[in-house]
């Protein structure tokens, strides 16, 4: 086989049944590409069937095995395979996702008709395979632009135009091993990585999709996508990302949008804090952050115009402070309850706790081994032996000055 001009990356761990139905797919994709094309898949010490289910299909795909001997980490797995490819051009390709071989194929023709571009980058989509249909697609240009080398206003003015997350792309494989971006938790690498690019040449950013991001695979299979992870806990990394790319433009000189980028920059972050409170609380995140993220949000002026209201989301969080996260920072065996406390109550704080809740009438009541919450008690007996016995004792008032 002559030099591939593409290398399909893949790093999996412990996907199998997902694995299999990517490799039933590449057979087919690849024989729609009129070019040499290899599959690197980087096989991340799994446990399950997966190196098996690779060696099965050897012999129908320009394979490469890499099987590592250790767990390496996600990031590193996914560099190990593309430090192993031989092709012109690489690809990124999770174990659960597609490629459209049309719009791969157009993708390679616009790298190659620029030999200067070092990258292309092209919105995704996402299918659920089971209904067979494209749910939606991340952004939308109305045609290919081509960002010339070092031009990092233009990149800016084009990402904040069309609300641009430079994730999916094909990248010349000698400018991806000379730069080796690596990401940081300060700023989101989907705006620092096609800037490190930028440096080295042109970018192009496709109108068309070549990618599919896979929501359903089978009845029954559903599983958060790594977008809505990142959506719930990125929003500081967008805005370290945004500021890092308008610093460079600022440097570098030539923004012809000045205001927009600038209020692109400032109001992004916030949507994507807003977005994220309102995954949060759909999904069942943590109170105490959704109460921070809710105070933030109201810091910023938004508090009338929360996903739900303020006193909902403080109550969840002190509730959950109280009869969870304190009496497992205290190795609790309990929670008891003085004060007024009616029956209703009780048993919502039995569906927020794993641990006995209990209803303490008399000081003997209270153990060494609980947490008590005080509902506005005025038996002297009770509270006496709530502070001198129990692991805590936390008043209504006292949370309600935690959680204001």
């Amino acid at each position: 086989m002559s030099e591939p001009k593409l290398s399909i990356c893949i790093p999996t761990y412990n996907r199998s049944r997902y694995l299999g139905t990517v490799l039933v797919h590449l057979e087919d994709i690849l024989k729609q590409l009129p070019f040499e094309t290899e599959v690197i898949i980087s096989d991340n010490a799994s446990t399950d069937n997966t190196l098996e289910l690779l060696e099965a299909v050897q012999d129908r795909l320009p394979l490469t095995i890499l099987r590592q001997e250790t767990n390496l980490g996600a990031v590193s797995n996914i560099n190990a395979a593309l430090r192993a490819a031989k092709g012109t051009y690489v690809v990124y390709l999770a174990d659960d996702d597609r490629l459209r071989p049309e719009g791969v194929l157009k993708s390679i023709e616009m790298l190659d008709a620029n030999p200067n571009a070092c990258g292309l980058y092209a919105p995704w989509q996402i299918k659920d395979l089971v209904a067979n249909r494209v749910i939606k697609q991340f952004y939308s240009q109305p045609r290919d632009v081509t960002i010339a080398q070092g031009n990092y206003a233009q990149l800016l003015e084009h990402i904040a135009e069309f609300k641009i997350y430079s994730e999916i792309c094909i990248l010349r494989r000698d400018v991806f091993k000379s730069l080796h971006p690596i990401p940081t938790d300060i700023a989101f690498w989907a705006f620092t990585t096609p800037a490190e690019y930028l440096g080295a040449g042109d970018l192009i950013y496709a109108q068309e999709p070549f990618y599919c991001s896979i929501s359903r695979h089978f009845e029954g299979d559903a599983r958060m996508q790594l977008g809505f992870r990142e959506v719930m806990n990125a929003w500081d990394t967008y805005r370290g990302g945004l500021e890092y790319l308008h610093g460079l433009a600022i440097s570098h000189g030539g923004l012809t949008k000045p205001d927009m980028v600038a209020r692109f920059v400032q109001t992004h972050p916030i949507e994507r804090m807003y977005t994220a409170l309102k995954l949060r609380l759909q999904l069942g995140g943590d109170p105490l952050e959704n109460y921070a993220l809710a105070a933030r949000l109201r810091g910023l002026g938004l508090g009338s115009q929360l996903p739900a209201p303020m006193e909902q989301i403080r109550t969840t969080a002190a509730l959950y402070f109280a009869c969870v996260k304190l009496p497992e920072t205290l190795q609790a065996t309990g929670v008891a309850v003085i004060g007024n406390c009616p029956e209703e109550s009780l048993q919502q704080l039995n569906s927020v706790t794993d641990l006995p809740v209990h209803h303490a009438e008399h000081a003997d009541d209270i153990g060494s081994g609980d947490v008590v919450l005080d509902f506005g008690s005025q038996d002297d007996a009770l509270r006496k032996r709530a502070r001198a016995t129990a692991l805590a004792h936390i008043t209504e008032a006292q949370l309600q000055q935690k959680f204001v």
